[in-house]
């Protein structure tokens, strides 16, 4: 396997994030990656910033990076602003849809313990999710994890305006970086195995039975993790109020499919999730199955697995977007790997560009439209693969004779 490409980009004015950045530079050259340490250029900055001998970065780092831990102070809540600079710098490589599929990571730091650090770190996916790129935590089973403050987004650190970095910050941000190269390198399009041999990548959906359009979206999302070869379990979280609605037939004939237990996110390679929204949060029984999914010393069945949501609201803007990525700091606590549709093909704009996740308003009808519905396969399709590049790569191929059912329904 080629090892890993990991950039390693910071913005510093007093020294802390260079600092970090360097020892996350190192953790990753010490799981065989090749890896580039770029500083953001900022004119603002003291003389003795400028002059550190960094190479500049700029939009070809992130173009040659299979791997990025992002580094930026906390400023308002938000990304410096060269910082912010430096992403947008990225807009041309982002239409043409050269930045998807990255493993992406970050690190800040502030003078306040609570001045920011969770906001900045969140704030900063956003970009990463339009690139249509991975947004990976800290590895929840490392033992730096509890020690600085158990934050799932990212390492969050002080700020000390002589640039000095305590040695649990700097062991911190060591481990991430290990962690992002070891989980880059995974990523990568694996060798072509011996027909037969190597068994099919696993997708879990997981949907609300209740609300018909979350089981057309997830009939189709898993109809398009079956266009990639992956075998398919689709699973229903039933409702509070279900009273066996959730276990009898949609409006279209279809049986409802079987209820959802941990062991079928464990048995995944990749998970999918769809819910209604209320009040800008995904339906309270999705969410209380993925709580139950919560690490436990470390280990949990999301942990490094990659992961989406999609959902339907009541309205257009009623949630389409911040359902789903308050859905996704869920999914971080759990210690997965986000995987977004972000811009990834032109199903995603012709279903109203999110690239969070499929979104479909309830105010249109109740059925999905077909904009909608082919935005929610491709995304399927985007899962199965994912899934098959983060497989375990020694796995074998078995006759299934132990899963189960790969599908619950025959449409899918």
């Amino acid at each position: 396997m080629l090892s890993p490409r990991v950039a390693v980009v910071y913005h510093s004015r007093h020294g802390t994030l260079r600092e970090l950045a360097r020892a996350a530079a190192e953790g990753a050259a010490a799981r065989g990656a090749r890896v580039r340490l770029a500083g953001v250029e900022d004119s603002e900055a003291p003389a003795r910033a400028q002059a550190w001998p960094e190479r500049s970065a700029g939009p070809d780092d992130v173009l040659w990076a299979d791997g990025l831990v992002l580094a930026t102070p906390t400023y308002f809540g938000n990304v410096s602003s060269p910082f912010k600079r430096f992403l947008e710098s990225t807009s041309s490589l982002w239409t043409q849809g050269r930045l998807t599929d990255r493993v992406v990571t970050g690190m800040t730091a502030s003078s306040c313990t609570h001045g920011g650090r969770e906001a900045t770190l969140l704030a900063l996916y956003q970009t990463v999710y339009h690139w249509g790129s991975w947004v990976l935590g800290p590895d929840p089973a490392g033992p730096d994890f509890v020690a600085l403050g158990a934050n799932p987004y990212g390492l969050s650190a002080d700020r000390h305006r002589d640039g000095t970095v305590g040695a649990r910050e700097r062991a911190a941000a060591w481990s991430l970086g290990g962690y992002l190269a070891d989980t880059a390198a995974r990523s990568r399009p694996g060798p072509t195995a011996s027909p037969g041999r190597r068994r099919r990548a696993r997708v879990t959906v997981v949907h609300c039975a209740e609300d018909w359009g979350t089981r057309c979206l997830a009939q189709e999302a898993a109809a398009g993790a079956r266009d990639l070869g992956a075998r398919v379990r689709l699973r229903r979280v039933a409702g509070p109020n279900a009273a066996g609605a959730s276990a009898r037939p949609g409006p279209d004939g279809a049986p409802a499919s079987a209820a959802v237990t941990a062991s079928d996110v464990a048995w995944a390679d990749a998970v999918m999730f769809g819910a209604p929204s209320l009040l800008g949060t995904m339906d309270a029984s999705l969410l209380g199955f993925v709580q139950s999914l919560a690490p436990a010393a470390g280990s949990g069945p999301l942990v490094t697995k990659p992961a989406g949501a999609f959902v339907t609201t009541e309205h257009r803007h009623a949630g389409s977007e911040s359902a789903l990525l308050s859905f996704h700091r869920l999914l971080q606590h759990c210690g997965a790997l986000v995987v977004p549709p972000g811009y990834t093909d032109p199903a995603v704009f012709a279903a109203g560009g999110n690239p969070y996740g499929t979104s479909h308003p309830r105010s249109a009808g109740a059925a999905p439209t077909a904009e909608v519905l082919a935005a929610v396969r491709h995304q399927g399709r985007r899962m199965a693969m994912a899934a098959d590049r983060m497989r375990p790569r020694e796995a074998l191929e078995d006759n299934g004779s132990q899963e189960g059912p790969h599908v619950d329904h025959a449409t899918v």
